[in-house]
């Protein structure tokens, strides 16, 4: 009897590892009849159910909320899920109403969920606000998910007057992205500028994504350096990645950044203050072969001179899917496998993670390696295959991409990962190359 009894439990600890793994497929697939089903055929998994398996330590209701998806949600309260369960991350964990989904966050509340003063914050729950502050002055500088705090959830301009009228610190950073609430809003127009004018502190990315040229000429004339100001460089940097890497672009630069934004006056005000690299380099970026044609002329061995990080826009194209762009700089001689100082990540890489076929054969054409390791140790199909999985770009042909850069000498990862696509893909090649 007790031989029998560890028989089984050592089988149910084995298949729970391949059910957990299909479990997570589900949840992160928005699959929820499949996710009923594997919690109906398996009562462990029910016992589970808020382990934090998914990326950043996060539990699966939590997961499933911060994507929107209700019938997911449902689905795992049925079976037991905890409603106030939050993610273990080292910075402070997120819980149910920590997105930007709020008609699922008032759902949420109905259904049990506690709100805390960054939810009451992003909500607009003014009433609820104060009763917390009222209870607890000092919470309105409280620590929440990633190290932020209320003012970073802030969703309106009366949540944002009611927290610094109550002793908000209007700079303070959070833990994991170095970010301050202004710098957080930057892509919210109407929030940063109220910051601004309660006095936050502003920097060029902030003014470029304003489109104010008269803040941005005042930098410039007080510190033409200002220019040199790249995300994860200096003060655009954090453990996690700065802030601004995910809401204006990893290695973003203040002149490449209002060219993206179609600020003409802008950008021509920049180029006045700019070097003739620079110049060659937005030319570059904007496929615009006249300009590049002339500087090439009146500057014989200019992309030979240019540093390894000027180099690597080619990569910035490639992850911005500017085939037009990463052709031109092909032809003039940019080094193909020009790469990131912070990522390691070459061009092959972004497209591959792009899933960009065209630029993938593109770059292959000319020499890309194949082989070249990123700062994590991956390759560029180690790149396609997590692309396939968290990027998601909807233009993108992530199998195709897996079959040329096998084509082209990649190793076949000793598993099929990635999408179903892309796995499948990777095990036909398998069988097909013995």
């Amino acid at each position: 009897m007790t031989d029998k009894k560890n028989h089984l439990v050592n089988s149910d600890d084995e298949l729970d590892r391949s059910i957990i793994e299909q479990f997570k497929q589900g949840v992160s697939g928005n699959d929820p009849e499949a996710v009923e089903r594997l919690l109906q055929l398996h009562p462990l998994l029910a016992v589970k159910i808020d382990e934090p398996w998914f990326a950043f330590d996060t539990p699966a209701i939590v997961s499933a909320a911060n994507r929107g998806d209700r019938k997911m949600v449902d689905v795992l309260l049925e079976y037991g899920a905890n409603i106030n369960a939050k993610s273990s991350w080292w910075a402070g964990g997120f819980g149910v109403l920590h997105h930007d989904h709020y008609d699922l966050s008032r759902y949420l509340i109905e259904r049990g969920a506690n709100v805390d003063p960054h939810a009451a914050a992003a909500l607009g729950m003014l009433d609820a606000l104060r009763e917390m502050v009222e209870e607890e002055p000092d919470i309105v500088n409280l620590r929440g998910p990633d190290g932020q705090v209320p003012l970073h959830y802030a969703g309106s301009p009366e949540i944002i007057d009611f927290l610094l009228n109550h002793g908000a610190d209007i700079d303070r950073r959070d833990l994991d992205h170095n970010g301050t609430p202004a710098q957080y809003a930057v892509n919210n127009l109407e929030r940063c500028r109220h910051l601004m004018q309660r006095g936050a502190q502003t920097d060029i990315f902030m003014a470029c994504k304003l489109g104010d040229i008269e803040l941005i000429r005042r930098m410039l004339k007080e510190d033409p350096n200002s220019l040199q100001a790249q995300v994860g460089k200096g003060d655009f940097t954090a453990p996690g990645g700065h802030i601004y890497e995910y809401k204006i672009g990893r290695a973003m630069r203040p002149l490449f950044f209002a060219e993206r934004l179609g600020h003409e006056e802008i950008t021509e005000l920049m180029l006045s203050y700019s070097s003739v690299e620079q110049r060659l380099l937005i030319a570059c970026m904007r496929a615009d072969r006249s300009t590049v044609g002339s500087l090439l002329k009146e500057y014989p061995g200019i992309v030979q001179s240019l540093q390894p990080e000027e180099q690597s826009v080619i990569a910035d194209a490639a992850w911005n899917n500017q085939t037009d762009a990463v052709q031109l700089m092909l032809e003039v001689g940019f080094h193909v496998d020009a790469r990131r100082s912070e990522r390691a990540a070459t061009a092959l890489h972004h497209a591959a993670g792009q899933g960009n076929d065209k630029i993938v054969q593109l770059l292959i054409d000319h020499g890309a390696s194949v082989d070249v390791l990123n700062e994590f140790g991956g390759t560029p199909l180690n790149s396609c295959i997590w692309g396939s999985l968290h990027i998601l770009n909807p233009d993108g042909n992530y199998a195709e991409v897996a079959e040329s850069l096998v084509q082209a000498g990649a190793k076949l990862p000793y598993q099929a990962a990635g999408s179903e696509h892309v796995k499948q893909v990777l095990f036909s090649l398998k069988l097909r190359m013995g």
